[in-house]
C-alpha cells in the first residue's frame, strides 16, 4: 500500500536577537521604540538609537517618545513634534510642553495630546481642542465626523478611560463604577478597522463599541488576558500585545504566544512595535527582543540543522552530544562534554545521515554517517573486553578528564591520555544496533559491511554468553543492560522494563542475524519467543504511567524499527505491531515527529503526518533549552493524574514546540513552567522521582539540544515518502 506524501510547503520560521547593555543600550532607561522600514529606533534618557541589520548607531538628537502612525515615524523632541527620516528629525510643530501621544483616525484626522492639552491638525495647523487631566497617558481617535467629537478617547493612569462629549466639550468618565471597563489604570488604547475601541489596562483587556457594549478580555477566549502594557495594530489587522507574561499575537483569528525564554529575556513586556514586514520589537527589563521571520521549507530547515550538527555538536572522533554554554543563549560560547549516552545519541544522528544520504546522494551526509559509525565501533574496541561497549571516551585535553566516578572511568591501557566510561546501559546498545543496521543497509560498502557484522556479532555473543547481560570489566553485570528471561519474567522489580527490554533483545538478535546471516542468532530469537514468551511481552510493551517517565519511549520507538524491518514472519510482525500501535496511540498527544514518522514508516496506518510536520516547523532554530513560561495561557489544560503517583500535575496536552521545554525524545514535553522560579511559583513537590526525570528541570538557556531531534524524523520521513519537502 502506497502511503500519501505530505507536502508541508513554506512556513513562517521565527528567530530572534537580544539587545542588552552589552550592545550599548541603557535598557533600564528605554522609554519607547518604533520602526521606520526595518530600522528600529529606540529612545533612552540620553539619546536616540538606530538599529539596522545588527548595526547600532547613536543619533544626534534626543527624544522623549516615538510614534509610528499612518506610515510615518514621529518623535517628541523637547516641546516639539518632529518627523524622523533617514535618521534625522525634522520639526513639524511646537507646543508648550512635551507631546505625550498621537492618533490618526480612520478618516485620516490627526490628533495629538501634550501633557496638558488635546490638539487636532486642521490643514497642517494644530488647533487646541480641550485641556487634559494631569495623568493622561494615551490617546485614540476614531474620526472627526461626529459633531461633538464623541469618538475621541483618552487613557489615564489614575482617572480611567475618558470620552470627549458635548457641544461644550468635556471629558465623560468611563470608570469601573459606572461602566464595564476593568480598571482606572489605562495603559494603552487602539481602534480597530471597524471602529471598536481596545482598552489595555493593568487588569486586562476591554473591547468597547463606543456606547454601552463591552467585552471583558479575561472572559473572552479569543483575546489576551492579564495586564496589557502596550498594543500595536498593523495595517492588515494583525494585533500584538505586550503583557506581564510575554507577547501575545492575534493573527488569523488565533492567539499565539512569544514567552519568556526563547523569545524574551524577562516575562514583562513594557513596549511593543512591529515593522511593515512583520519584525517584532519588544522591550523588557533585561533587554529588547527583535523577533524576525522568514519563509522556509522543511528541507531548508534540515540543511540548517545539518550544518549545526557538524559545527556545534560533533565531539572528538565523531560523537554527537549536547552543547553546554558558558554564556546565556550563546551557542558560540559552548563546549562539548561527554554524556552517559554518547553511543545512543551518535547512533540516532548516524541514522539520520544514512537516510539523508539515501534521499539526496549528498556525499557530506555519507561522510557524517561514516564518521559516526566509526566512532561507535571504537566504543566497543576501547574497553579491551570483547563485546563490552563503553558509554563514552574522553581525552586529557578536555576539561573534565580524570574527574567524576573513578570506579566507572578507566584509563585506556594503550593510551593514558584517553579514558572510557563503563557501567554501560541498554540505552547504549539500542543506539548501536539501530545505527549499525541502517548504515549497513543504506551506506556501507562490502568492507564496511564485514566490519559492522564483526562488531555486532561480538556484542551479541557477549550478551548471550553472559546470560543476557552486559558484564563490565569487573565481571559484574551493569545495572540496566539486563535481558535475562528469569529476571524480566519473574522479578517484580523489573516490571516496568519487562516489555521494553524484551523488545530490545529481540531487536538486537534480528539485527545481528540480518548483518551476519548466522542462523544461531535467529535460533536464540525463536527460543526467547517460544520458551520465554518475549513476543507476548511485546504485545503491550509500554506501561502507561500518566506520561511521567519518557526515557523508554525513545528506546522503544528506536528498537521497534529494526525488529519490524528485519522480521520476515508476517505473523510475528502483527504481534509486534500490536505493541507499537498501543504505544503510539498513548504517545500520540505529544505530536512527536520521531514517534509519528516511525509509526508511519512501519505500518500502513494513519500516523498524523501533518502534526509531525507541524512540530518540525515549530522547533526553534537555535535548539537551546530555554526557560519556559506557559501557566498564564488560556489554552492550557491541567492533568492531575500524576499526583496519585506523588508527582506534580502537568499539562494534559503539550504546547507547541517553540514554547516547550526543548528535550530529546526521552524528555517530558508536558512540563508547563521551568526555569522561571524567579518570576512565578512553580509546582515542584519534593519528590525524588520528579527530580530525576528528564524534562522536569534545567531549562536555563545554558544548554543546546542535539539536532537529531529534527534530522532523524525528517530524513526518515523523506526516505519513506511520508514527507515530500
Amino acid at each position: 500500500m502506497k502511503k500519501p506524501t505530505m507536502y508541508f510547503g513554506k512556513f513562517k520560521q521565527y528567530d530572534k536577537v537580544f539587545l542588552t547593555s552589552d550592545n550599548g543600550i541603557d535598557i533600564k532607561n528605554v522609554v519607547s521604540i518604533a520602526f521606520s522600514g526595518e530600522s528600529l529606533y529606540i529612545t533612552q534618557s540620553d539619546c536616540v538609537i538606530e538599529y539596522t541589520d545588527g548595526v547600532i548607531k547613536k543619533l544626534s538628537f534626543k527624544a522623549s517618545k516615538l510614534f509610528y502612525k499612518g506610515g510615518k515615524l514621529y518623535a517628541a523632541v523637547g516641546n516639539s513634534l518632529a518627523e524622523i527620516k533617514n535618521g534625522k528629525a525634522k520639526k513639524i510643530a511646537d507646543f508648550d510642553c512635551p507631546v505625550t501621544d498621537i492618533s490618526i483616525g480612520l478618516d485620516g484626522s490627526f490628533w495629538l495630546i501634550t501633557q496638558k492639552e488635546l490638539f487636532l491638525n486642521d490643514n497642517g495647523e494644530f488647533k487646541k481642542i480641550i485641556n487634559l487631566t494631569d495623568n493622561a497617558s494615551c490617546l485614540a481617535a476614531l474620526d472627526n465626523k461626529a459633531k461633538y467629537a464623541e469618538t475621541v478617547f483618552l487613557g489615564c493612569s489614575e482617572e480611567g478611560l475618558l470620552s470627549m462629549k458635548g457641544k461644550r466639550r468635556h471629558w465623560a468618565e468611563l470608570i469601573p463604577e459606572v461602566a464595564d471597563v476593568l480598571s482606572r489604570k489605562i495603559n494603552c488604547l487602539a481602534i480597530d478597522a471597524i471602529g471598536h475601541l481596545w482598552v489595555g489596562t493593568d487588569k486586562g483587556l476591554n473591547i468597547y463599541d463606543g456606547r454601552s457594549y463591552w467585552f471583558n478580555g479575561n472572559d473572552l477566549y479569543s483575546v489576551p488576558a492579564g495586564a496589557i502594557n502596550d498594543m500595536f495594530f498593523a495595517a492588515d489587522g494583525k494585533k500584538y500585545f505586550a503583557t506581564n507574561t510575554g507577547i501575545v499575537t492575534l493573527i488569523e483569528g488565533k492567539i499565539s504566544y512569544f514567552s519568556y525564554g526563547a523569545w524574551l529575556m524577562h516575562p514583562t513586556v513594557t513596549k511593543i512595535t512591529v515593522s511593515e514586514n512583520g519584525t517584532i520589537a519588544a522591550v523588557t527589563p533585561r533587554g529588547i527582543s527583535i523577533i524576525t521571520s522568514k519563509y522556509m521549507t522543511l528541507e531548508e530547515k534540515a540543511n540548517h540543522y545539518d550544518e549545526m550538527a557538524v559545527k556545534y555538536y560533533t565531539r572528538n572522533e565523531g560523537y554527537q552530544v549536547s552543547r553546554e554554554l558558558r554564556k546565556y543563549g550563546d551557542l558560540d560560547s559552548g563546549w562539548l562534554p561527554n554524556s552517559d549516552n554518547d553511543g545512543l545519541f551518535t547512533g540516532l544522528y548516524c541514522a539520520s545521515q544514512c537516510f539523508r544520504y539515501k534521499v539526496t546522494g549528498d556525499e557530506a551526509a555519507k561522510a557524517n554517517a561514516k564518521r559516526a559509525v566509526e566512532a561507535m565501533i571504537k566504543l566497543t574496541q576501547v574497553t579491551g573486553k570483547p563485546g563490552f561497549t563503553a558509554r563514552a571516551t574522553r581525552y586529557s585535553h578536555e576539561e573534565n578528564f580524570g574527574t567524576e566516578n573513578r570506579e566507572e572511568w578507566h584509563y585506556c591501557e594503550d593510551n593514558p591520555d584517553c579514558e572510557w566510561l563503563g557501567e554501560t546501559s541498554s540505552d547504549e546498545m539500542t543506539g548501536h544496533f539501530y545505527a549499525y543496521g541502517i548504515y549497513y543497509d543504506l551506506v556501507a560498502d562490502d568492507e564496511e559491511k564485514a566490519k559492522i557484522a564483526e562488531v555486532v556479532r561480538t556484542i551479541t555473543d557477549h550478551i548471550i554468553d553472559n546470560n543476557f547481560h552486559l558484564t563490565d570489566i569487573d565481571g559484574v553485570p551493569t545495572t540496566w543492560a539486563n535481558w535475562e528471561p528469569d529476571l524480566l519474567n519473574n522479578d517484580d522489580r523489573w516490571y516496568y522494563e519487562k516489555g521494553t527490554n524484551s523488545l530490545e533483545i529481540l531487536s538486537f538478535l534480528k539485527t545481528t542475524y540480518h548483518v551476519t546471516g548466522d542462523k544461531k542468532y535467529n535460533d536464540v530469537y525463536e527460543m526467547l519467543i517460544k520458551k520465554h514468551h518475549y513476543a507476548m511481552n511485546c504485545m503491550q510493551y509500554k506501561c502507561e504511567d500518566a506520561h511521567i517517565a519518557h526515557i523508554d519511549d525513545q528506546l522503544d520507538f528506536t528498537n521497534i524499527y529494526p525488529l519490524l524491518v528485519y522480521s520476515d514472519n508476517e505473523a510475528h510482525k502483527e504481534i509486534f505491531k500490536m505493541g507499537l500501535t498501543h504505544h503510539w496511540e498513548y504517545e500520540r498527544v505529544e505530536r512527536s515527529p520521531m514517534f509519528n514518522i516511525t509509526y508511519g514508516a512501519l505500518t500502513n496506518n494513519n500516523c498524523d503526518i501533518e502534526n509531525a510536520a507541524k512540530s518540525l516547523s515549530e522547533m526553534n532554530l537555535d535548539l537551546i533549552r530555554w526557560p519556559v513560561f506557559n501557566s498564564h495561557r488560556k489554552d492550557i489544560v491541567w492533568d492531575t493524574e500524576q499526583e496519585a503517583m506523588g508527582v506534580p500535575a502537568q499539562l494534559k496536552y503539550p504546547v507547541e514546540y517553540s514554547s516547550r521545554v526543548l528535550t530529546h525524545y526521552d524528555g517530558n514535553p508536558f512540563v508547563c513552567d521551568s526555569g522561571v522560579e524567579e518570576f512565578v511559583e512553580v509546582n515542584s513537590k519534593d519528590v525524588n522521582r520528579t527530580l530525576i526525570l528528564p524534562g522536569t528541570s534545567g531549562a536555563n538557556g545554558m544548554r543546546a539540544m542535539m539536532p537529531y531531534i529534527y534530522l532523524l524524523p525528517y530524513w526518515m520521513g523523506r526516505y519513506y515518502g511520508l514527507l515530500g519537502d
